[in-house]
């Protein structure tokens, strides 16, 4: 598996970064301020650490590099410059609110004509949006969970049964914005329940999702898309303090925002991640997703796997499960900032 993962991410090399030196790249990103830190939905933001270690994976590119923290200023930069040719963005910017509040630079670039990193804006704000992706997933026969959605009550004809788990996601969050340990509950179609979740809607701001509760492992697949070609590499295991079969256990807010979970190679505790790799480069496809992203499943004892989220921009620093999984297939944490621009210029 190693060694065709080497060669699938060699041919893209190949293929593409001798056109680096001809291409200056601009860096898009935010920030964790003082003030963003109060800000839950702040997560998915750099902290300085990570941005700067942002800042060295991108260097060992040797191409030519603009930094830009907040949308405006690239948008400045980008309509007051007289040449936009041999521009390449990477784009991690998400101020806002809102499943499109990650689309605004690859729209923009679009129109511009300048090759940006991961999906397209449409593409971006589907899987931004975790109960139109669901349903979506279902409807071509992905294994998923059950979900409703909630807004000012449940949206679907049907709701769960009567004291069935679930847990209670912010339909357009990611990074585990709005997780936490009461975020499982046993559904009941009494007054209490259905006010803590109208309470949980106020104050995130955007719908709830209800989606049954899969108690088991949780992996992430790191994923490379480019021309309709999809390298799936092995799925990556989730542990919290240790413990790697979670059971009830979930990827709070907390623990996601301080880094206190851990990876591990699932490889070696599973007979079918074969068929997890094949179903995470088929979702890929069926959704569009370009770029880096990750497709994250939990999985029972018994083997039973579902789709519980995706990601068409994940975090690749130190502490991630893309960086662990480059690790795992004897790459360099230099060459996921290569692949990352690489696939972008496949665009050209």
């Amino acid at each position: 598996m190693k060694n065709d993962i080497i060669t699938k991410v060699n041919t893209l090399f190949a293929s593409y970064s001798k056109l680096l030196p001809d291409f200056s790249l601009c860096v898009v990103c935010n920030t964790k301020t003082i003030k963003t830190q109060a800000d839950i939905m702040s997560t998915e933001y750099f902290s300085e650490n990570e941005f700067e270690e942002i800042v060295s994976l991108f260097s060992s590119l040797n191409m030519e590099m603009e930094f830009f923290l907040n949308e405006d200023d690239f948008i400045r930069f980008i309509v007051n410059k007289q040449s936009l040719r041999h521009l390449v963005v990477y784009n991690a910017a998400q101020s806002g609110r809102g499943a499109g509040r990650k689309s605004l630079i690859p729209a923009f670039c679009n129109f511009y004509k300048i090759p940006c990193t991961g999906s397209n804006a449409y593409v971006v704000s589907l899987c931004r949006h975790k109960y139109h992706v669901n349903k979506l997933l279902s409807t071509a026969s992905f294994s998923v969970p059950s979900s409703w959605l909630y807004i000012n009550g449940i949206q679907d004809k049907n709701t769960p049964n009567e004291n069935q788990k679930v847990i209670l996601k912010p339909v357009y969050e990611s990074a585990s914005i709005g997780i936490n340990n009461s975020s499982v509950i046993q559904y009941s179609n009494n007054k209490k329940i259905l006010e803590t979740i109208y309470k949980k809607q106020l104050s995130l701001e955007q719908p709830i999702m209800l989606q049954q509760f899969i108690e088991g492992f949780e992996v992430e697949i790191p994923v490379l898309s480019y021309n309709g070609v999809v390298i799936a590499f092995p799925p990556v295991g989730i542990s919290i303090n240790d413990i790697q079969l979670l059971g009830d256990l979930i990827l709070n807010y907390e623990l996601v925002y301080f880094d206190r979970y851990q990876f591990y190679d699932f490889t070696a505790n599973s007979a079918f991640n074969g068929k997890l790799v094949q179903v995470a480069r088929e979702a890929t496809l069926f959704l569009g997703i370009e770029g880096l992203g990750r497709i994250d499943f939990r999985i029972q004892p018994n083997g039973n796997f579902y789709i519980t989220d995706v990601s068409t921009n994940p975090h690749f620093v130190t502490h991630s499960s893309v960086h662990y999984a480059f690790q795992l297939n004897n790459l360099q944490s230099s060459d996921i900032a290569t692949a990352i621009i690489c696939c972008a210029l496949s665009k050209l």
